[in-house]
């Protein structure tokens, strides 16, 4: 464990101090924090953050309602039809770069399903180019991992809602409270714990999510949907700029473990 994850984190902390180029070896030289203070003036870094803030904030929240919604209609499905609910949970298993692939040919500007029903629907007078354009770009991956991780929330919350006492739901119903207060006084308070801990977990993983950016967009067009590891690769991969990207590598660690110190409180807190 030492080797595989300790080892990288110091070479990296060291990196970011050089001015560390594979293209240049003959210019490597120490600059201590001149990596670190280029990142914050930098206008493709602010867009990547930016980008990072907004594709976590909507992919996280659209998908924590959809799942919360979903989660609490299947709960008051029958148990004769309990056996399809496996199938809701299908997007998740697959893998990251399934999904790229699958939703780079749905939203395709030539033969994408995206295009065909929306023409059809009348919403839309001719094809649009999904992932050329840098606005349609960004919500494509957004609904790309919203169908990815939204049977994550469904698969913890209904696993929650079995945790309600049914003597507390008896006595709600001979109260005869309505499904509104039912869910804002019973349901709610029941689930909390697991909508806090599922929100943070998603937070952290779409801090880091790569698979899919990469393969529908690969972070374009131009920079339009380049989040920040995305521009950690390219900058580390493309470019080989190790000393510029493990910077950037080492304050995404630091804003991860300032996330995992909140989800740690928010476990202890709740249990």
């Amino acid at each position: 464990i030492g080797f595989i994850i300790l080892y990288p984190l110091v070479r990296s902390v060291w990196l970011s101090f050089f001015n560390y180029r594979y293209t240049r070896p003959d210019a490597i030289k120490f600059i201590l924090f001149d990596n670190y203070i280029r990142m914050f003036s930098e206008p493709v870094f602010q867009q990547a953050l930016r980008n990072t803030l907004v594709f976590t904030s909507l992919t996280v929240a659209t998908s924590l309602l959809l799942g919360l919604i979903i989660a609490v209609v299947i709960d008051s499905l029958p148990m004769r039809v309990s056996g399809f609910r496996g199938l809701i949970l299908f997007p998740w298993v697959i893998p990251g770069i399934v999904v790229g692939y699958l939703f780079m040919y749905i939203f395709d500007v030539e033969v994408g399903v995206a295009n065909y029903v929306l023409k059809e629907l009348g919403f839309i007078d001719s094809y649009l180019p999904w992932l050329m354009n840098h606005n349609l770009a960004m919500v494509a991956i957004i609904i790309a991992h919203i169908w990815n991780q939204t049977p994550f929330y469904i698969l913890m919350i209904t696993a929650s809602l079995k945790s309600i006492p049914e003597d507390i739901k008896e006595a709600a119903y001979a109260e005869g409270t309505s499904r509104w207060q039912d869910f804002i006084y019973i349901t709610f308070p029941y689930i909390r714990k697991i909508l806090v801990i599922s929100s943070l977990l998603m937070i952290i993983r779409n801090f880091n999510n790569f698979p899919i950016i990469f393969t529908m967009t690969g972070g374009g067009p131009v920079y339009s949907t380049t989040t920040s590891v995305i521009y950690i690769y390219r900058l580390a991969f493309e470019q080989y700029n190790m000393g510029y990207a493990s910077a950037i590598g080492i304050f995404w660690v630091i804003v991860m473990l300032i996330l995992s110190y909140f989800y740690v409180k928010a476990l202890q807190k709740e249990f």
